[in-house]
């Protein structure tokens, strides 16, 4: 059956009706999706695939929250087949009834719309253990499934982001900006605020669930790195577990770099506004209980257009130079039209210039010295300023340099 939020009471009776024939549960794996039909039937599939080998008495739920699809999805995730017993079970199969929730908490979709309307069932259920999964990753398997809610269901963690295998030049947001600003500033060496996949306990959920931001433009758009943050700054515990490979979506054609710092950049800078208070007393940062190997580069030949990427750092910086003195100090700005004029085989943006320009915008955020979304689009070129450099200097470093170069 499927249901319809109305936005201004956010969940009805016929939803809380759906919850209430399910009853209490052990486990719960929510799966946001926007016309996902191509692919949500085989994610449905795996984790109850995963339910069947790893949770075989636990009492069971998988809850889709649509953000308004027209091709199907919610059918799709109702009618797709349940995973055939596994041939290594030695004749075990689930003893609980596998549920199937599909609810449409809006007409357009909203990251943060589908995460509350997931909490709100994990809140009403009680259940211990949860975990939110994309539906787009085209090798999530059943594995993802079980290193995401068995620290908090056996090992009684609150949050649990994921660790991926990526390729040396995959994943440089996260490794030039987000890990190294997040690890400073509030403490914890969490290397995936971001992850699509993650991990949380009942208690978390009802804590998130509680809070007065889901009208925030952070939350309805980046909501795992603000319930990371929230577990981190509220004393949750927290973990990283390692799942494999991520693979692109064959099905998107991704976020485009503007998008992805306004969202992930935009969000950490509100988080930072929002925690102050914690995030102002620590003064190191604290290793997090690891699942699995904690990091995993590999170098296999990808090619990578570092000519464009250093020519739009040229105009960009070029282009926004009057917006970038509001923002920066006169001496880093100086230094950033210093390094603009080297030839392009020398140039180097290196660690301590893009700290004090990280930490720059961040006060320039805080002070709203110019509209805030502008303000980290100006950032956009520096990033790209960055990148340029990170591929120059580790176009022959191996994994291990890299990681190291990292920490």
């Amino acid at each position: 059956m499927e249901i319809t939020l109305a936005e201004e009471t956010f969940i009805d009776d016929n939803f809380l009706r759906q919850l209430m024939s399910v009853g209490e549960v052990d486990l719960l794996v929510g799966i946001p999706s926007h016309n996902n039909a191509k692919t949500i039937g085989q994610a449905v599939t795996t984790i109850e695939e995963s339910f069947q080998q790893n949770f075989v008495r636990d009492r069971v739920v998988i809850v889709n929250a649509d953000g308004g699809s027209r091709d199907d999805t919610s059918d799709v995730v109702l009618n797709a087949p349940t995973s055939p017993r596994n041939p290594g079970s030695r004749g075990l199969s689930s003893l609980r009834t596998l549920h199937r929730i599909t609810t449409r908490y809006a007409n357009q979709p909203s990251r943060g719309g589908a995460f509350r309307a997931i909490l709100t069932a994990a809140d009403l259920l009680r259940a211990k253990a949860c975990a939110v999964l994309s539906p787009e990753i085209p090798n999530f398997n059943a594995a993802w499934v079980k290193s995401l809610l068995q620290p908090v269901y056996r090992e009684n963690f609150d949050f649990v982001t994921p660790l991926y295998s990526r390729h040396k030049n995959d994943g440089l947001l996260a490794r030039n900006l987000v890990y190294p600003m997040g690890r400073a500033t509030f403490g914890k060496k969490i290397r995936e605020l971001n992850g699509t996949e993650l991990g949380f306990s009942g208690r978390l959920a009802g804590h998130c669930l509680n809070l007065d931001v889901w009208r925030e433009e952070t939350v309805r758009t980046s909501p795992e790195a603000w319930m990371a943050v929230t577990a981190i700054s509220s004393d949750f515990r927290c973990c990283q577990s390692y799942v494999g490979p991520k693979m692109h979506s064959v099905t998107s054609s991704g976020t485009d770099i503007v998008t992805a710092v306004r969202q992930t950049v935009g969000g950490l800078f509100w988080c930072l506004e929002t925690q102050q208070s914690f995030w102002m007393q620590r003064t190191k940062a604290e290793p997090v209980a690891t699942f699995g190997p904690e990091h995993e580069l590999t170098s296999e030949p990808v090619r990578v257009n570092r000519k464009r990427i250093f020519d739009l750092f040229l105009s960009g910086a070029a282009e926004l130079s009057e917006i970038l003195k509001s923002i920066l100090a006169p001496e880093t700005q100086a230094e950033l039209q210093r390094i603009a004029t080297e030839d392009e085989r020398k140039f180097r943006y290196k660690d301590d210039l893009w700290v004090k320009t990280l930490y720059e915008f961040a006060a320039s955020y805080h002070h709203a010295a110019i509209d805030r979304d502008h303000l980290i689009q100006a950032l956009v070129p520096l990033y790209r300023g960055r990148i340029f450099s990170f591929l120059q200097e580790h176009h022959e470093s191996s994994p291990e340099e890299i990681e190291g170069d990292s920490e």
